[in-house]
């Protein structure tokens, strides 16, 4: 079954807290919270927008293309200022923004590059542009090794969505061909805690559900992914659980003539 908005929106929550050491230092490079004027692209539900909301930020401006996802964020973050848009052709003048930034949302969009350009159209000159977190199913490793099936079907079920599993790995392709200075790019660092919270390991799996139904073969893979589950569930109980994928920050300064 697909996941709803609010279905969404909890993982969103959830990806946020992934993310909050290299926000918190990308932020600190940046000069984002001694900002005017923030733009949060393909913001979702707002779980960055109300942050920044709450930031010392005189404007935070958050777009999505989903419009069941902005209403959602005029609740959780009302202070912030919410559009309804297109990343790659934004309804911003340019130069407007002293800062913009997106998270999880590269692999998502036909053309990078073009949203990437966007980003820097709207950025005043000295400002920032960040891409704070973008997957790359292609380093991903689990552990115990049954477990390793489940990339193989999440980086086939994502690409029948659309989106680009390796995206991490070119965001200092993307960046040097948008023309930003000054680029940045690393990898988030992982920690594996001896026990992880029930909700968290609840929302990985109905992640996992969801993608796995845009397999060919999903109604044989459904069933299958009932074994490796229980497989899961048991090596986090052991203790044994790994699971890593590579998450790539990217960040750059605009100049303009």
């Amino acid at each position: 079954m697909p996941l709803s908005p609010h279905d969404w929106h909890r993982r969103f929550e959830l990806q946020s807290q992934w993310t909050q050491d290299i926000r918190d230092h990308l932020y600190s490079r940046a000069g984002v919270l001694k900002s005017q004027r923030v733009l949060d692209v393909g913001c979702g539900t707002g779980a960055l927008t109300k942050e920044l909301s709450q930031s010392s930020i005189d404007s935070t401006i958050g777009l999505d293309l989903n419009s069941e996802y902005i209403s959602i964020a005029a609740s959780f973050a009302p202070t912030a200022f919410l559009s309804l848009g297109d990343a790659h052709k934004m309804p911003f003048k340019s130069s407007v923004f002293d800062c913009c930034l997106c998270q999880y949302l590269l692999m998502w969009v036909v053309d990078p590059l073009a949203v990437l350009l966007e980003m820097k159209r709207v950025t005043v000159s000295g400002g920032a542009v960040l891409v704070l977190a973008e997957p790359d199913y292609g380093g991903r490793i689990d552990y115990p090794q049954q477990l390793a099936v489940l990339n193989e079907w999440q980086t086939t079920a994502l690409q029948n969505q659309g989106a680009n599993p390796f995206i991490g790995r070119e965001l200092k392709t993307i960046f040097h061909q948008a023309g930003l200075n000054d680029i940045e790019v690393g990898v988030i660092g992982a920690q594996w805690k001896s026990t992880t919270p029930e909700s968290e390991l609840y929302s990985e799996w109905e992640i996992i559900q969801s993608d796995l139904e845009f397999l060919n073969n999903s109604s044989e893979v459904l069933k299958s992914s009932e074994e490796v589950r229980k497989i899961d569930r048991a090596a986090w109980a052991a203790g044994e659980r790994i699971i890593y994928v590579p998450t790539f920050y990217a960040w750059g300064k605009v100049v303009k003539g």
